[in-house]
């Protein structure tokens, strides 16, 4: 075969409407390893089985995602889940029901109904990389809405929603992200996961970080998991302290049935924080160690790995037929990366955490290297791109000190020390090191590099900035952005989905205090916290918030109150737009408000409020997936 025939093979549609994913086999049923059908698996879970999964989608019980858009590929995911009476854990049962791998083809596509297809492949998964699946879908349309699906041991995937990014000079009409931090499996039911699911008009979710926690926390419950309420005994509450049980905290996230849809519905960025990479220790022992955690994030997320030379570099494709390699050791600390899109805008992913504080290097925010990095791809954005959207775990902007309630209550949810030396009150990342962020905003005003918008997380709330080196007259000038240091650029902080912000790290103490109790103790008793503590704590809040705007005229939004959500950043040529939504927070609900909306204008960063807004919305990117489905491959006969 010429590599042209073979390339038309890739790229031709299937023929007929019952074509499924690959050609005249497709209608046949999925094979195992060997490429005979394998009438060995059975999707029933044996007796006792508690392992997080979506019964109902077995064996893709954690749904399907895409990731990480680039504007010829994008990074396709699933699981595939094989019960087994003998465990869950893949390091512990390596052939679940006989079988020791499993083959899986996938396809991407134009429709819903798969049948222009675009790309299609096959590749092999095992107990090696915990059965995930993650191809590098490559060869594809810019700047296109497609529709993928995964077909193994007899059955097809859910079918998944994603988009390419666009190409220079390509108009595609405004961006529009959602943006969300801090997402906590225990304490939200994940509503805001379900309206951007809802959403038509998404490019890209972006996530800044603790997308997957090390524990409950020990916070007031939404809900639990099979019955498991001991909030640090429990195997899915408590810190997970192996390669395993740090496995098994995704599976538990991706069962959840709106983050299914979520991941279904738009291809996701994300920038690992802290809980993500948070290594364990069993008697003293270390059981599992920050690269080991990054080995499971990059198993389980669409995330590129880039080149662990620190250059930020993303490897090629490794095409339709082998799976993208999972770094192991240093390598799986290496995730700064840059998505471009278009002539719109750069999705910049900056990491604070894994390159801090290394002895004798200038930066200890970033690690020299990596501000390199940053440097050399911000100016390069510049000369091509509007905007660059910068995906940053911690916030970015000033907090400078105020009366703060409760203060050691905050420093030990936050690392805010209300008598740090420096006037912060955040002691990690940029506000422990304010030296750095105003090395950085220096750059980014001479060089001429100020429409920047940066999408943190970590502090548990909405917190909107301008950015600028000394909020202070004359060098700022709240009213209108202006000043002798012009803004160089605009941040959103997004909230979190249930971890405490300010106004629960209040209700918490009070709770303690009545009860007697510790952390942990209101786990099991949210009823009685929502009811009793949480009003008790608002009005100190509203306080804190008043406080806080008055120390710090660069924060033109601040909502600490125990409302959760998501952000929504619209991108159009002349300016972007920023919005912050809150949702229900214990009970499943298609509610959802708009706390506010802002505005930034090209040229002259400032955030201005919209008094009477209008939801923003962007250009329909498509069909959405089909509601989340497995079905059974024409073919394929189920186990007797």
């Amino acid at each position: 075969m010429t590599p042209l025939q073979r390339r038309t093979l890739l790229r031709g549609t299937a023929a007929g409407a019952s074509a499924t994913l690959l050609g005249a086999g497709a209608n046949g049923p999925a094979v195992a390893a060997t490429g005979r059908p394998d009438p060995r698996y059975v999707r029933d879970l044996p007796p006792g089985w508690t392992y997080p999964v979506a019964e109902e989608l077995l064996p893709f019980g954690h749904g399907v995602m895409s990731g990480d858009p680039l504007l010829d590929r994008v990074v396709l995911w699933t699981r595939i889940t094989i019960p087994d009476a003998r465990g869950w854990d893949a390091t512990a049962v390596p052939d679940p029901q006989g079988i020791r791998t499993v083959a899986v083809r996938w396809v991407i596509a134009r429709d819903r109904a798969l049948r222009h297809v675009v790309r299609r492949g096959r590749v092999v998964t095992s107990a090696a990389r915990d059965w995930t699946v993650k191809v590098d879908a490559d060869r594809l349309p810019s700047g296109t809405t497609l529709y993928y699906a995964f077909e193994a041991l007899g059955w097809r995937s859910p079918i998944g929603r994603t988009r390419t990014a666009p190409a220079p000079g390509q108009d595609v009409g405004p961006l529009t992200i959602a943006h969300i931090a801090c997402t906590s499996w225990w304490q939200d039911v994940f509503n805001s996961y379900g309206r951007i699911a809802d959403r038509d008009d998404l490019d890209l979710v972006t996530h800044a970080g603790d997308h997957v926690y090390d524990s409950s926390g020990g916070h007031p419950a939404s809900r639990f998991w099979k019955e498991q309420r001991s909030w640090d005994g429990d195997i899915d509450n408590a810190d997970f302290t192996d390669v395993a049980t740090c496995r098994r905290r995704y599976a538990l996230y991706y069962a959840d049935p709106q983050l299914i849809r979520a991941h279904a519905a738009a291809p996701f960025a994300i920038m690992a924080d802290q809980h993500d990479y948070d290594p364990a220790q069993t008697d003293g022992r270390p059981t599992l160690t920050m690269e080991q955690a990054g080995s499971v994030l990059f198993e389980w997320t669409p995330i590129r790995a880039p080149r662990p030379d620190g250059t930020g570099r993303l490897p090629a494709s490794p095409g339709p037929f082998r799976q993208m390699p999972i770094p192991r050791g240093p390598a799986a600390l290496y995730s700064y990366r840059v998505l471009p899109f278009g002539d719109l805008a750069d999705v910049v992913l900056i990491d604070v955490r894994r390159f801090a504080g290394r002895a004798g290097e200038q930066s200890q925010i970033l690690g020299d290297v990596q501000w390199a990095w940053l440097e050399r791809t911000l100016r390069a954005s510049a000369s091509r791109a509007r905007f660059r959207l910068i995906v940053n775990q911690v916030n970015l902007g000033q907090l400078r000190a105020f009366n703060l309630p409760f203060a050691d209550a905050f420093s030990r949810q936050f690392g805010i020390d209300p008598d740090a030396p420096q006037g912060e009150l955040y002691t990690t990342a940029w506000g422990g090191q304010p030296a750095e962020r105003t090395r950085l905003f220096r750059f980014l005003r001479e060089a001429g590099i100020v429409d920047n918008v940066v999408l943190s997380g970590d502090s548990h709330g909405f917190f909107l900035n301008d950015l600028v080196e000394d909020p202070a007259l004359p060098a700022y000038e709240p009213l209108t952005g202006g000043g002798t240091l012009r803004a160089v650029g605009v941040e959103l902080v997004g909230s979190t989905m249930g971890r405490p912000g300010g106004q629960d790290v209040i209700a918490e103490q009070l709770y303690f205090t009545a009860t007697g109790g510790s952390r942990g103790a209101a786990f099991e008793d949210a009823a009685t916290y929502d009811a009793v503590h949480r009003p008790a704590a608002l009005a100190p809040t509203l306080a804190l918030e008043a406080a806080a705007r008055a120390a710090n005229p660069q924060l033109r939004y601040f909502n600490w109150r125990a409302e959760y959500g998501h952000g929504i950043v619209q991108v159009q040529p002349d300016q972007v737009v920023v919005e912050a939504w809150t949702t229900p927070q214990r009970e499943v609900s298609t509610d959802a408000t708009l706390l506010a909306q802002h505005v930034s204008p090209l040229g002259t960063p400032h955030l201005s409020p919209v008094l009477s807004p209008t939801p923003a919305t962007g250009r329909r990117r498509g069909a959405p997936a089909p509601p989340p489905a497995t079905t059974r491959v024409r073919g394929a006969r189920p186990r007797p």
